[in-house]
């Protein structure tokens, strides 16, 4: 696969988890009275973390907390986006290049950037997870009842040592 195709692929991936995601953010039709004034209530702390790290923060009046999340998670995703721009272009050079050498270097090059590139998305991943399960203890800890009928976030540990991170929606 080409790296274009793979972009292209790598996009249509997110455009589905985002309408996936914004499907489950929506209350679902029907239902008794209780259960609609349940589900229309208002754009919570964890949904906003959940869009942008650092916005549940900062609903929260944790200003500085939300505005480190925030700054953190665009700083990992322009490292990303920077590593991919400077991958793609030595990747047209390794296509142009005309001697075993020069192919090599660029090649070596490409490899190089797009290991930076996946790690700048593994920190930003990493920067999501850790927003999410700050805002999970903040909201937690101030109101237990509003939390079960919300967005419930947690770690789980496997009986053959893995670990999970889980996100739980409840309507």
């Amino acid at each position: 696969m080409s790296r274009r195709n793979a972009a292209e692929s790598g996009k249509r991936k997110g455009a589905v988890l985002a309408v996936l995601l914004a499907a489950a953010l929506l209350p679902l039709p029907g239902g008794s009275a209780e259960e609609t004034s349940s589900t229309e209530r208002r754009f919570g702390p964890l949904e906003k973390s959940l869009l942008l790290p650092g916005w549940g923060q900062i609903s929260e009046h944790r200003a500085l907390k939300g505005a480190a999340f925030i700054a953190a998670e665009l700083a990992c995703l322009a490292g990303a986006v920077y590593h991919n721009s400077r991958g793609n272009s030595n990747y047209g050079l390794y296509q142009k290049a005309t001697d075993a050498s020069s192919a090599s270097r660029y090649r070596d090059l490409v490899e190089r950037h797009d290991g930076r590139r996946n790690a700048f998305l593994l920190a930003a991943a990493a920067v999501w997870a850790a927003n999410l399960l700050d805002i999970h203890l903040i909201v937690h800890r101030r109101d237990r009842e509003a939390h079960a009928r919300s967005l419930s976030v947690g770690i789980h540990h496997g009986p053959s040592r893995e670990i999970s991170l889980f996100v739980g929606c409840r309507f």
